[in-house]
């Protein structure tokens, strides 16, 4: 056991190896040049040669890249940011624990609600109360992220004034920003958990039970759900990454200062260190 958890460890290497050099293509060769965004409008040839040249960015393709490769390699380290000249390590620390926070809070309140959600579908199968629960979890799994943070800022922030849209300063503020990071794992969860139960429920040690007499909550919840649960926590732990990813979305939208919103900030700027470092941390 543990030699195949240091080897599951190990293949993530190459795997962040591969996808630097893939996003650091990508940053080389996409439209935008990083030296403009830190010189004013009436520069002349040799200011624009000297910025360059403090930022490395007058070496060739293979020579930038080996260069970054051997420094997150040999140091872990990140490279400097263009725009604010601070090592990205330290810009990501002090972001990376709003990011996670929201993340987890979405996570734990999406299983709350959810499993809860998807046994009492399984329970009440082809009844009215079904048919809701499904028909919600569709819909939120089919609403783009940004549509539907746009939607809860305009109903609970415009027009109910229930809850601030911006910002992050108290319990509050944290309402919406969850709500809507954790919606389409909401609707995954409750669907899985739906199936799940309905598959355990038909089991031959099922009807045993119900044989004995027992009663149907000692069925659920003594017999049929912790089989049950067994995908749906699978599901849950690969969801995590996949939230913290949409996180990028939501504190742009809410104007939170976490990962997500540095990410958008250093693509605008073309900061190239600092996205590539966002990329290795999330």
């Amino acid at each position: 056991m543990f030699s195949f958890i240091v080897k599951r460890i190990l293949m993530i290497i190459p795997v962040l190896l591969g996808v630097l050099i893939i996003v650091f293509t990508l940053n080389f060769f996409m439209p935008g040049d990083p030296v403009l965004n830190q010189l004013e409008k009436n520069y002349t040839q040799e200011q624009y040669d000297k910025v360059a040249h403090e930022m490395g960015l007058d070496r060739p393709y293979i020579v930038q890249l080996g260069s970054y490769l051997w420094g997150v390699v040999s140091r872990f380290d990140l490279g400097t940011s263009y725009s604010t000249k601070q090592p990205v390590v330290n810009m990501i620390k002090s972001k990376v624990l709003v990011s996670i926070k929201i993340g987890l809070l979405s996570t734990l309140v999406t299983v709350i609600i959810a499993i809860p959600f998807g046994i009492v579908s399984s329970l009440k199968q082809n009844t009215l109360i079904d048919y809701s629960i499904t028909t919600v979890a569709v819909v939120l799994a089919s609403m783009p992220g940004f549509w539907l943070a746009i939607l809860l800022v305009l109903v609970f922030s415009l027009y109910l004034k229930w809850l601030p849209a911006t910002g992050l300063t108290s319990w509050k503020h944290y309402i919406l920003p969850v709500v809507s990071n954790g919606a389409m794992s909401f609707a995954a969860v409750t669907r899985m958990t739906r199936s799940s139960m309905l598959e355990v429920t038909r089991q031959d040690y099922i009807r045993t039970a119900r044989s004995k007499g027992l009663t149907e909550r000692e069925i659920v919840i003594g017999h049929a759900l912790k089989n049950a649960l067994i995908p749906v926590v699978t599901i849950v732990g690969g969801m995590m990454s996949f939230i913290i990813w949409g996180t990028v979305i939501t504190e742009t939208i809410f104007s939170i200062p976490g990962m997500g919103l540095l990410l958008v900030t250093a693509i605008s700027q073309r900061d190239y260190p600092l996205i590539l470092g966002i990329t290795v941390i999330i």
